[in-house]
């Protein structure tokens, strides 16, 4: 599309950066913004289950199937096109929107000129989506190596602790340091206890320099999304109203300029 924007959901480990990109894909689904493509580049690979999906072949694996090119790629199959077959391959379709897991290396060794390869893949195949949304490890390597595309928006994903604020700090910095200079960034505090707001605010803004983002919100703790994760339930289809997500959506739709063109 001559319009496929990139958003890249980012932070510590352990913040709701999955549930959130979740909530991201549920509101652009529920705004009829699609076809969306997700693509989980966190090595915890939560995201399939949260949108109810299974996985069965990863980025990581078609780039260990790939280490030694004289082994991994068949006779007579140019390697561009072996790789885009198998980045297709590694697509998990579902209605609206597609999943593209990145995983994780299992194995030693350099993997520059695979990496080379599928990022050129990926950036074909990312332009054919309404918009991709990237749930991001917390050092955001595919970013940093260039082996995703470019993104256009980063969500910047804290819980109300001085870890999580800090990783953010460092997230901050490294994103001023690549090549690809992101035009917004957006700050999302999850899971804040009822009358905790202020005091969390305060602590905020001790680590954070809160000229750097477009928005800012605060999501509530809420025992649904608690009580849905645990029970491993797809919160595309969950039913029972969820405050956070009720939030979060207020949060997107407010917004001075639209996430999506």
């Amino acid at each position: 599309m001559a319009d496929s924007p990139c958003i890249a959901v980012v932070g510590k480990g352990g913040v709701g950066k999955t549930t959130l990109a979740a909530f991201l894909i549920r509101h652009l689904l529920e705004n009829k913004l699609t076809p969306i493509l997700a693509v989980d580049a966190d090595p915890s690979a939560a995201l399939a289950g949260v949108l109810g999906l299974d996985v069965y072949e990863t980025i990581g694996g078609i780039r260990e199937d790939t280490r030694s090119v004289a082994r991994g790629i068949p006779a007579g199959i140019p390697k561009q096109q072996y790789l885009e077959l198998k980045v297709q391959e590694a697509v998990t379709e579902a209605a609206g929107f597609d999943l593209l897991t990145m995983g994780r290396p299992e194995g030693p060794g350099c993997y520059c000129f695979v990496n080379n390869l599928l990022r050129d893949n990926l950036d074909r195949l990312t332009g054919s989506y309404r918009v991709t949304i990237l749930d991001c490890e917390a050092g955001m390597e595919h970013i940093s190596r260039r082996t995703s595309r470019d993104v256009d928006t980063m969500l910047l994903v804290a819980d109300p602790t001085v870890k999580a604020l800090q990783t953010l700090e460092k997230v901050l910095v490294l994103a001023d340091k690549l090549k690809n200079k992101i035009e917004r960034f957006l700050l999302v505090v999850n899971r804040i206890p009822a009358g905790s707001e202020e005091r969390v605010h305060d602590a905020i803004e001790k680590h954070l320099d809160m000229n750097r983002f477009e928005a800012f919100c605060m999501i509530p703790q809420d025992d649904v999304i608690f009580d849905a994760e645990l029970a491993g339930q797809n919160l595309l289809e969950l039913e029972t109203e969820m405050q956070a997500y009720l939030t979060f959506k207020q949060f997107i739709t407010s917004l001075a300029k639209p996430l999506i063109p």
